[in-house]
């Protein structure tokens, strides 16, 4: 059994490194195909160019939400206080040649168990954030390598990294589920979604679901270890953390980035120990402008608004955990990362930096709203949903709903946009067959991540951050897709089609 994971692991690896394109080329391909199935589905090219243009900025207010997701997720797992804390843990998994028993016995324990840690560390991230779990991912997969490096044991960099990436498969079902969110925001919900829930959906219906979290205890105990099973057993087969990454993390070089990622302070920032040990230039010599760049009393006096926004949010308003909105959780994620940078310069420093990660991102976006356009514009949309649920009973649609959602998600690889877009007709068939109108949403949430393991588009900051392509995680990340696939279709369908 494990050598049979193993070689898919390998199969799949090499059909990556030949087929797979960079994220751009596959948005390009994927434009196309969706102009192809408009045109298919009895649209006009006059037609279809338009519905591409009308969709092109529908995502905006979307772009702009994720945007700072992921740059302050960027940011707080870039602080020195969280990076020291991840280089801690990234030893957890110390490195070693000695035969392990159980799951692992075919695997170095080091290579099983460092893989496994990488993904759990991105998985129980991306619960609180998916942006956060994408970067620790991205973090801990450089941490680890070099660790391994450093014990003289040969670990397969790339795995790691899509161990790394391996959060985007369970983000949907925590925090940051952007349409288990959107459906707890009644005032932001669009008017197609009306005529079915015009209250909303609680987060408790979706989020808080027993079949929501069985199927992230599952995933958390079964996916690590699969990732870890994958690992080449002949050193010969392994790529290491590259000599350049490994030489800029060793502590020697003088290298204050624990992750050996993050770049330092702006040089033009000069704290007042550092002027006084460089050429003896007195303290006061520093400018007014130097000052306030550097002053913590003005973090402090910032910190207030966006504190007040999601305490006003989550406890003055009374809403609690079912007031929780894409905005108050961007505060929450805006406050820490202000506070644990401490002063305006280095946010501002920090900040430059997450903005050239999510740079691939926001670039896409259009185009992937350009294709929502063309889904949502035309009848080709209906005609896929449709398609899968005219042979859809109770016991079968939220298999059936699920791979409907995936095969969405890889057009348009934005949980927001993609429920606005699907949501109305997943909504309609869930009502028609007699479900609770929350099977929807969790069909939604499940199916949207679970294909995030072979979509490249929010893998753009970990493949930057790792220095490595689309092709080199892709084919391991679907063997994760299959597995993700099994536990899925056996929660949702026992708790929601049987149940």
């Amino acid at each position: 059994m494990i050598g049979a994971v193993r070689s898919l692991g390998e199969r799949f690896a090499d059909f990556a490194m030949e087929y797979i394109p960079d994220p751009y080329v596959f948005a390009i391909l994927l434009t196309i195909l969706a102009f192809a199935g408009a045109l298919g589905v009895g649209a006009g090219p006059v037609a279809a160019l338009e519905a591409w243009s009308d969709g092109l900025w529908v995502f905006l207010t979307f772009m702009a939400q994720f945007a700072v997701i992921l740059m302050t997720g960027d940011a707080i797992a870039k602080s020195p206080t969280v990076t020291r804390f991840l280089r801690e843990i990234a030893s957890y998994p110390v490195p070693t040649d000695e035969p392990s028993s159980g799951l692992g016995r075919l695997v170095p324990e080091g290579r099983f168990h460092a893989t496994a840690f990488v993904s759990l560390v991105a998985m129980a991230g991306a619960l609180i954030s998916w942006g956060i779990g994408l970067i620790a991912g991205a973090v801990m997969s450089r941490q680890v390598g070099y660790q391994a490096r450093e014990h003289g044991v040969k670990l397969h960099y790339p795995l790691l990294a899509a161990a790394g990436y391996t959060g985007l498969m369970i983000w949907h079902s925590g925090l940051t589920s952007s349409s288990a969110l959107l459906m707890a925001s009644p005032g932001s919900l669009p008017e197609s979604f009306l005529q079915y829930t015009p209250n909303g959906l609680p987060i408790s219906a979706t989020i808080g679901s027993a079949v929501n979290l069985v199927t992230v205890a599952l995933m958390l105990v079964v996916i690590p270890p699969v990732l870890g099973l994958l690992h080449p057993r002949g050193d010969g087969e392994v790529s290491q953390l590259p000599e350049e990454a490994y030489r800029n993390m060793m502590p020697d070089k003088g290298d204050t980035d624990p992750t050996g990622i993050a770049e330092s302070v702006d040089e033009g920032t000069v704290e007042a120990e550092d002027v006084e040990a460089d050429g003896g230039v007195a303290a006061d010599r520093r400018t007014v402008a130097d000052r306030l760049n550097e002053s913590t009393l003005l973090t402090v006096l910032i910190l207030g608004f966006p504190a007040y926004y999601f305490i006003d949010a989550w406890v003055l308003s009374g809403g609690g955990v079912a007031s929780l909105t894409l905005n108050s959780i961007n505060a929450f994620f805006l406050f820490f990362a202000i506070l644990l940078w401490r002063t305006p310069a280095r946010i501002v420093s920090q900040m430059e930096e997450s903005a050239e990660n999510i740079a691939g991102i926001i670039f896409q976006f259009p185009f992937y709203a350009g294709i929502s356009g063309l889904l949502t514009g035309t009848a080709l949309a209906t005609v896929i949903s449709n398609f899968f649920a005219s042979f859809a009973t109770p016991l079968t649609w939220p298999v059936i709903g699920m791979v409907s959602a995936g095969i969405m998600n890889v057009f348009v690889p934005s949980g927001g946009g993609q429920w606005v877009a699907q949501g109305p007709i997943l909504l309609d068939t869930t009502q028609q067959l007699g479900m609770p109108l929350r099977t929807a949403v969790l069909i939604e949430m499940m199916g949207d991540q679970l294909t995030n393991m072979i979509q490249p588009f929010w893998a753009i900051p970990l493949l930057a951050l790792t220095d490595l392509r689309a092709r080199d995680i892709i084919g391991y990340t679907m063997v994760a897709m299959l597995a993700g696939f099994a536990i899925m279709g056996t929660t949702m369908t026992v708790m929601l089609g049987v149940l």
